[in-house]
């Protein structure tokens, strides 16, 4: 069944994108000017130069590439546009020397090179769009343009707890998925997605090519309702949303299964200034034996311009606290505390295409363990975009 329902919305999606195709053009020309290429570089290097439980320095980096198709230029089909790309990420992270649940250096996860996006989407008229192929939740849910200031993967991509639960994937782990939104005005969206969940999408040595469809696969569906608006005139940004998994999910005691997982998540971020803005996420799952964090929250202040003569700079800041469920105590046969994770950060725009950050991350109880000091760990992101 749920084999069905995700392979129904991905053929709805691509034979109505074929139905937009203009009879009258029974010769189609190949356009260059549709395809727009895009190749960005990031790399962080970082040290754990106090607490944790081992004193170390790391460096990861990752290549991202590929095409922008547009196929109204390419093929004749109105407002239809896809996507493909690859990801090489390679070095290594911090989390196992300062001993925390978060990572220090965002682009750890997925050492190897994988085949990303490999997606289409249709727009039909104004308000809806649909997108269906090889993609991830967190490119349409759980995500803000802001969280990607962070060198910590607290946000960075995805609020993280929604990833530690192991109920969704992100970048780069693609998997079979649809998309359907909905956007009546300026002001209102709402979204639904439907994606495959099986038991082998973090396996590395796959490299984003299994493309089987298996009875033993999960289905994880997500809801999110945005609102664009202003609040005592200043302008706002607010999501909801749920994710909902429908399967067989291990628990942490490796004996015994849910069929379902659940999780609500939040986000509101508020231009205080022209120039100034903050933002608060909240994520929330009553499933402590599936959830290693059930709750976490952070909050985020972006600063534009912070020097008068260099208008495309930043001043960042980001504090995450994460709690730990009962079940995962037991586990650990420990009582953990809450782990807090603070980064201050400053980001230089050198060019239209090049980016230094460095950065400051403070760890406060290293996966929840009041034994582990405290962390200090100096960072530094370099990113060139093309």
């Amino acid at each position: 069944m749920k084999k069905l329902i995700l392979l129904g919305f991905a053929f709805a999606s691509f034979s109505l994108m074929g139905q937009e195709k203009e009879a009258s053009k029974t010769h189609v020309k190949i356009e260059t000017s549709g395809i727009d290429s895009f190749i960005s570089y990031a790399s962080i290097a970082a040290a754990n130069i106090s607490g944790g439980l081992d004193h170390a320095s790391r460096y990861a980096g990752q290549l991202y590439t590929g095409f922008k198709l547009d196929f109204e230029k390419i093929l004749g089909w109105k407002g239809t546009r896809g996507k493909v790309s690859m990801i090489n990420r390679h070095g290594a992270g911090l989390s196992n020397e300062v001993g925390s649940v978060f990572e220090p250096l965002n682009i750890v996860g997925g050492q190897s090179t994988f085949l990303y996006d490999l997606s289409i989407e249709k727009d039909f008229g104004d308000q809806f769009s649909l997108k269906a192929g090889r993609t991830t939740s967190v490119d349409d849910f759980m995500v803000s343009k802001l969280y990607f200031y962070a060198l910590n993967n607290t946000v960075n991509g995805v609020i993280r707890a929604l990833l530690l639960d192991g109920n969704t994937t992100t970048f780069p782990f693609a998997t079979w998925g649809s998309r359907l939104k909905f956007k009546p005005n300026s002001k209102h969206q709402i979204q639904l997605g439907v994606y495959q969940l099986s038991k082998t999408v973090f396996d590395e040595t796959l490299h984003g090519l299994d493309f089987a469809f298996r009875s033993s696969d999960d289905l994880s569906v997500f809801f999110q309702y945005d609102w664009f608006g202003k609040m005592a005139d200043h302008k706002t940004r607010v999501y909801i949303g749920a994710n909902q998994v429908f399967g067989s999910l291990a628990n942490f005691d490796s004996i015994e299964t849910s069929d379902y997982f659940f999780r609500l998540y939040g986000h509101m971020d508020i231009d205080l200034t022209d120039n100034l803005t903050s933002f608060l996420t909240m994520a929330y799952s009553p499933h402590g034996e599936v959830a290693k964090l059930p709750f976490q929250s952070s909050f985020g202040i972006n600063w534009k311009g912070p020097i008068k003569s260099r208008t495309e700079d930043r001043m960042l800041f980001f504090a995450t606290i994460g709690t730990f469920s009962d079940e995962w105590q037991t586990l650990q046969d420990n009582d953990l505390s809450s782990e807090i994770v603070l980064e201050l950060g400053y980001r230089f725009q050198i060019t239209n295409y090049f980016v230094l950050q460095p950065a400051l991350q403070y760890d406060i109880r290293p996966g929840g363990m009041s034994t582990i000091d405290n962390a200090v760990i100096p960072g530094l992101w370099i990113e060139a975009n093309f």
